[in-house]
């Protein structure tokens, strides 16, 4: 049986004397601008409300935790593996050195999972961030002639390589079929992440434009998030094909009327989550209410045909 390749988690997770026997490391001042932040790392830098709490906690007692690096291609330079946004911090104060702990790899791909397994548990991570950081493992992937053709058997290693699940792999992956726009609506909390997800299904992305569209011309975008959702919902309703009318009853009758009363049921339940103060909505309803007159006829002339074989 195969050997289990190490978590990205459990690669920082040991405990200090396990991890100075296996590197013979200790801490060493190394200067900040001998430090290189690392091209695999796709976790935002955003200098949000943490960022700042702990810069001044740097400012005031220092660093508590020790930056991981290891040695770049160039000499007497190292490569960041855990604390990019803690040597951000370091240059914005002005430190000419910062405390270091050197840690070798075998290679790329162990390098990349000790930086995910070094950040992954902070609170302010966000989905685009795992999303992005999961493409870079699938491209260290690809590049060792690692990663299946097969997309299932793709999402499966990576899950064994992150300790996600699958289904959470592919979800986050997803949301990379989000074009620009849709993108900074949903990071800067102008679209909900339920809405997102459900946008970035591939199945909707021809709901993009549709999407997009409507929220331009929309007169009020004070609640935009809600704004959003009432543009996923329209665009859902606008693209449902109409029922043609059928010239000859359905060969069963009982499932036909059937059938119509649930196409007039979901047509009423779209109708109602349009907000018909704009042109745009009355036009979307119109159109499913021309949908509901035409089931409507249908669904008489089919009770009618019904009607007359139960009276032979």
């Amino acid at each position: 049986m195969a050997k289990k390749n190490p978590s990205i988690f459990s690669t920082l997770q040991k405990t200090t004397a396990n991890a100075s026997a296996v590197n013979g490391e200790f801490t060493r001042q190394l200067p900040v601008d001998a430090l290189e932040d690392n091209p695999m790392n796709r976790f935002s830098m955003a200098e949000d409300e943490q960022f700042t709490s702990t810069m001044a906690s740097v400012e005031a007692d220092g660093f508590l935790e020790d930056i991981v690096v290891t040695p770049s291609e160039t000499e007497g330079r190292w490569r960041i593996i855990s604390g990019h946004r803690r040597v951000h911090m370091a240059r914005k104060l002005g430190k000419a050195t910062v405390p270091c702990k050197v840690r070798h790899y075998p290679d790329k791909l162990a390098e990349l999972r000790a930086l995910m397994g070094a950040n992954i548990h902070r609170r302010n991570i966000t989905p685009f961030d795992m999303a992005r950081q999961l493409e870079t493992l699938r491209d260290v992937l690809a590049q060792e002639g690692r990663l299946p053709e097969n997309v299932k058997e793709q999402s499966e290693l990576m899950a064994e390589q992150s300790d996600l699940s699958r289904a959470t792999v592919e979800r986050y992956l997803d949301l990379l079929n989000l074009d620009e726009t849709l993108t900074a609506w949903a990071e800067s909390g102008k679209m909900t992440m339920t809405d997102a997800y459900e946008l970035a299904r591939k199945k909707n992305q021809y709901l993009y434009p549709i999407v997009e569209e409507f929220v331009s011309k929309a007169e009020n975008q004070e609640d935009f998030p809600a704004l959003v959702h009432r543009a996923i919902a329209y665009a859902k309703a606008a693209e449902l094909p109409v029922t043609p009318p059928r010239e000859k009853a359905s060969v069963n009758p009982l499932r036909t009327v059937d059938s119509f009363g649930r196409s007039i049921r979901r047509s009423t339940a779209q109708m109602r989550t349009l907000d018909l103060s704009t042109e745009e909505n009355k036009a979307a309803a119109r159109k499913k209410l021309e949908t509901c007159l035409a089931n409507l006829e249908e669904l008489r002339r089919t009770v009618e045909a019904l009607k007359a074989t139960l009276e032979e």
